[in-house]
């Protein structure tokens, strides 16, 4: 429901709505939403009840910083263990990407930009990289208003896709990790600004 923007960042949480539209009792939803408060997605606020946490501009910054070395590790390891059949499914990533094109960013996009990048994390045979960047993504994109993001990178960060399949194809090391960093830290710039809109 969150992924589907049924439910908002900031949105209270209301036990008997949750348990009509899931059609099941309160006490697996109570669980549920005990689970997602240990892992960040929802706060228990007194005197309210449970909502969906939202990011803050300090959390989104050090999420960002936290993504952008993993990235860089993950690009030299897939630079140096790539394979055909992995270019070839981060081409078809990068395809399916590209062609998906709505006029404003929307949660769908931002799952296939992810899906890019988790398969370059994929590429460089580190198992524990890839699910703490699957972790990392899934704060960031779940817990944002993504609709106030700027729309003119959609079609930019498609462009730099190829650019950074190219290099991994050519082995260019020090390139792509320009490259790499330039494009995560215009993304960064990009949400940020977003919430500076949405205040």
């Amino acid at each position: 429901m969150i992924f589907q923007q049924k439910i908002s960042p900031g949105q209270k949480l209301i036990y008997r709505e949750l348990a009509e539209k899931l059609n099941m009792s309160q006490t697996p939803i109570t669980y549920a939403l005990g689970r997602l408060e240990q892992e960040g997605f929802v706060e228990l606020v007194p005197n309210f009840g449970y909502s969906v946490r939202e990011i803050d501009v300090k959390e989104l910054e050090d999420l960002f910083d936290f993504r952008e070395a993993l990235e860089v590790h993950a690009f030299l390891l897939a630079i140096k263990n790539q394979t055909d059949e992995g270019l070839k499914t981060l081409e078809k990533k990068i395809q399916e990407h590209k062609q998906y094109t709505p006029p404003v960013y929307d949660r769908k996009k931002l799952v296939l930009d992810a899906n890019v990048h988790l398969e370059i994390a994929q590429m460089s045979g580190n198992k524990v990289l890839v699910k703490h960047l699957r972790q990392l993504y899934e704060h960031i994109y779940l817990r944002h208003r993504v609709e106030l993001m700027d729309p003119a990178r959609i079609h930019v960060s498609s462009k730099e896709h190829l650019k950074i399949l190219g290099l991994i194809k050519d082995r260019s090391s020090s390139e792509a990790v320009k490259l790499i960093r330039a494009h995560i830290r215009a993304a960064k710039e990009n949400m940020i600004s977003s919430h500076y809109t949405k205040n």
